[in-house]
């Protein structure tokens, strides 16, 4: 039982291929447009359903001892990392553009 990115993956790239399209096809013959959507639903359902259930089998990635504090933590340090570093480096480019590598400390006038 599991929840993998993989499965998904593998199933766009079953979506765009014309055997698949004609296998639907074959399959959907002499059937109802009800029915169709009642085999997406089924689907569809069953995917938030596995979902769901990985959730709950991970429960202790909400449920841990130091409560939802901690995942808020680490959510903001992601992003930290991420949004705040990168904006640091262009700030970084600039100065450097600027003032030469280093040289807003050791000569800090402008090109």
């Amino acid at each position: 039982m599991g929840f993998h990115i993989q499965g998904y993956i593998a199933m766009m790239g079953r979506g765009i291929n014309p055997k698949t399209w004609k296998k639907m096809w074959l399959n959907h013959k002499n059937k109802q447009i009800i029915d169709v959507y009642n085999g997406v639903t089924e689907f569809t359902n069953n995917q938030i359903a596995q979902v769901a259930r990985v959730y709950q089998y991970r429960y202790w990635w909400w449920a841990n001892p130091f409560g939802m504090g901690l995942i808020f933590y680490l959510g903001y340090k992601a992003w930290y990392m991420v949004y705040m570093n990168h904006k640091q480096r262009k700030v970084a480019q600039v100065v450097a553009s600027a003032y030469g590598q280093g040289g807003q400390w050791l000569n800090p006038v402008p090109k």
